[in-house]
């Protein structure tokens, strides 16, 4: 974080949120950009039969909701809630676009930023397409721990997101069940090791299941 972005921050409020509490509620017309210092935000829509989808995750230094901010959408598209406690800088829109204008390097790694993000949907939208569940799982454990892995040894990294079962499942589609049964078969191959929200990724051994795939 730069220092230039460290002295506009303490212009404004850092606010915390409980795990599970509202952030951004969908068809609502928020007038903030949220920053997040600390903590995950679960991004996610309600189908029409009443099922929540994940659409993806936020973390530390992610700002959301985009569109909204940049003027692309006057209402937000998704709910974003706290997944875990989360300690959140709250920007009037406005304010966080005049800044970026002002500051053509810091502007940049922002665009670069939200590349990385596209590539993260594009991702998660080619696991969805998978045919068999153990591939929809392969392709989106893969884009997991390169946005959220931190390595704790050569080839094996520590997936930070709390991820439960069933935001799993609901992420790619499945069933908690077939979820699990799958997860069972990855951890029997070496590819991973898993308890209670908690992934450890051998991640030379998932890049050659990807690549195979």
């Amino acid at each position: 974080m730069s220092e230039e972005w460290r002295k506009f921050l303490v212009n404004y409020p850092c606010k915390h949120y409980e795990k599970g509490q509202l952030i951004v509620c969908q068809d609502t017309s928020p007038t903030s950009c949220f920053f997040i210092k600390k903590g995950f935000v679960k991004t996610y829509v309600i189908t029409a039969e009443g099922n929540e989808k994940p659409i993806t995750f936020e973390s530390r230094h992610d700002i959301f909701p985009v569109d909204t901010v940049f003027g692309h959408s006057e209402e937000a598209k998704y709910f974003y809630e706290a997944y875990t406690d989360c300690d959140i800088y709250q920007i009037p829109q406005g304010d966080y676009v005049q800044f970026m204008k002002d500051h053509p390097r810091l502007f940049s790694r922002l665009f670069h930023y939200l590349i990385g993000r596209t590539l993260d949907y594009h991702q998660h939208i080619s696991s969805l397409e998978q045919a068999k569940a153990v591939d929809k799982l392969i392709c989106a454990l893969s884009m997991l721990v390169k946005r959220f892995g931190k390595q704790i040894a050569k080839s094996r990294s520590h997936m930070t997101l709390p991820l439960t079962q069933q935001d799993l499942a609901n992420f790619l589609g499945l069933t908690r069940e077939t979820t699990g049964t799958q997860l069972k078969v990855l951890e029997r191959e070496g590819i991973l090791q898993y308890r209670r929200q908690k992934y450890v990724i051998h991640t030379e051994r998932l890049q050659t299941l990807v690549e195979e795939r």
